[in-house]
């Protein structure tokens, strides 16, 4: 069931509890109003019993507005999902990945430094973990860009698939630096499930979330 469908019929459940509190509301008060009409003036009801039970109802009805307001909001963010993973196909996106697939033309990743370093090493290795190629990255801190064109170290062209990049940066002090890694892949399809709308990559489903940057259409 999609996030659409699950909120329609928790739409329908609240409904249907709101419908029922309502019938069982109008019993009471018309039981109430019965009784106070009837009641013996020199043993009157006890009004603490019934006011408790007003509250109670109270409670109750405003606990199924908030879930039909929720419900609502669920319905408006699924559908805002939707339009976003729909406007993202056939564009290139950057994700919060170190896997790139190469297709013959190579592939691209993003690495960021918080801070400068002393060096940076690149290595792409293939999906069994074996080293590809290695490269030599720009310490400086900031956003990076590296465009691999698809030759392994011995200068032949690597087989297609989907590759992985290995960075390890080091300070002066020679101890390892963060590095964030994104790669940048094409939103080939949506597909929309219970997890919410994702997007069908080279490199796999990708959830909205972990998109990090729209590119262009190619």
């Amino acid at each position: 069931m999609d996030v659409a469908a699950l909120a329609s019929s928790q739409s329908t459940r609240s409904s249907t509890a709101l419908s029922q509190l309502t019938g069982n509301l109008d019993s009471f008060l018309t039981l109430l109003t019965t009784q106070l009409k009837n009641q013996d003036p020199l043993d009157p009801l006890d009004t603490e019993k019934f006011t408790s039970q007003l509250v109670q109802f109270a409670s109750v009805e405003q606990t199924i507005q908030t879930n039909k307001h929720l419900e609502t909001l669920i319905g408006l963010q699924a559908a805002a999902d939707r339009d976003g993973a729909l406007a993202m196909l056939g564009k290139t996106i950057f994700v919060a990945s170190d896997k790139a697939a190469h297709q013959g033309a190579g592939a691209t990743w993003s690495y960021s430094l918080p801070q400068a370093t002393a060096q940076v090493r690149l290595l792409i290795v293939n999906d069994k973990g074996q080293p590809v190629a290695q490269l030599t990255g720009d310490p400086a801190s900031g956003a990076h860009a590296l465009v691999w064109d698809g030759k392994a170290s011995d200068g032949t062209m690597a087989p297609a698939g989907v590759y992985r990049l290995i960075a390890d940066a080091k300070d002066s002090a020679g101890a390892s630096a963060q590095v964030a890694i994104e790669a940048a892949t094409r939103a080939n399809g949506v597909l929309f499930g219970a997890a919410g709308a994702q997007l069908e990559t080279p490199i796999g489903l990708i959830a909205l979330s972990g998109v990090k940057r729209v590119v262009s259409a190619q």
